[in-house]
């Protein structure tokens, strides 16, 4: 990375920042870096995080921050400050981090703002010994267990920042106010028909992020779990009330009855006339409405 760009990077990449007699700066928004998380450990000295309209935050060092991308414009590390600067590309961080560092990961790049901490000496001096076995691995790719050597320090650098985090108390819940703001939206927007990138930006938050949280939580994508919405309210409306098929369909926000017709089909395996009869059979030979997968949320 370059003292003003970050140039053409890889997916991963980490660096010592020795003391200068000049401040440096890293532009954090440039086509190159706005797609990477950047970790600073600042061992020493003083550096300013400038975030998205306009918000500074400053840094005294020892101290950690966390940057997701696209969220701070620059970086500068003052003269004579000592520390060191790990990135990681947001898109395919999955391959470097093991599935027990996700849920950190996630609930750090979910906030969309820069996270700042404080830390004692020891603490940043242990992190900035990852990120520097990191550059080092980084360098010599050959050698051998490298890509595990990177990801097990990888994994400890965001389970202590996240640590930090957690116990700062931002963490609690964040990830499951997320999916509790969607499940509420889904309720009263079912009938509307909204895309996954619609309730991401109704929440705030990009259509990966809803994405991951949905996939990791619930084992299902945002998709899924709009499409079942939609078939649970045709099931229970088939199943407990007397509108023709049309009506119910248009009920549901569609606007063509064949349509709706060819949606159950594909998810149920019957058509809705089909299937509403058969519940009628077996409503009167007591055998049951046929299982349906709609598991609630948690």
């Amino acid at each position: 990375m370059s003292s003003a760009t970050c140039g053409a990077v890889s997916a991963l990449g980490a660096e010592g920042v020795g003391s200068h007699f000049v401040a440096r700066r890293w532009a954090l928004r440039s086509d190159a870096a706005r797609h990477f998380i950047h970790l600073l450990c600042l061992t020493a000295g003083s550096a300013t995080a400038i975030g998205a309209e306009d918000e500074v935050v400053a840094l005294t060092g020892p101290a950690l921050a966390w940057m997701p991308g696209g969220c701070a414009e620059h970086l500068e590390i003052a003269a004579g400050a000592t520390a060191h600067l790990l990135r990681l590309r947001t898109d395919i961080w999955h391959r470097h981090l093991p599935a027990s560092a996700e849920p950190a990961y996630l609930d750090l790049a979910g906030t969309e703002r820069i996270l700042a901490f404080p830390v004692e000496f020891e603490l940043a001096l242990t992190v900035a010994r990852s990120i520097s076995a990191i550059a080092a691995e980084i360098a010599t790719p050959a050698r051998s267990a490298a890509p595990s050597i990177v990801s097990s320090e990888l994994t400890l650098c965001v389970l202590r920042f996240w640590r930090l985090f957690a116990d700062d108390g931002e963490a609690r819940g964040s990830s499951a106010d997320i999916l509790s703001r969607f499940r509420r939206l889904l309720e009263e927007r079912y009938q509307q028909h909204l895309q996954v990138a619609d309730y991401a930006s109704l929440l705030g938050v990009t259509p990966d992020r809803l994405h991951a949280l949905c996939s990791h939580a619930l084992k299902r994508s945002p998709s899924a779990l709009i499409q079942q919405r939609i078939l649970q309210e045709a099931a229970t409306r088939l199943e407990t009330s007397s509108a023709t098929v049309k009506q119910i369909a248009f009920a549901l926000g569609f606007k063509d009855t064949a349509y709706f017709n060819r949606f159950f089909n594909k998810h149920i395996g019957e058509a809705p006339g089909s299937w509403r009869r058969n519940i009628a059979s077996r409503r009167t030979t007591s055998q049951g409405r046929p299982p349906l997968t709609f598991a609630d949320w948690p």
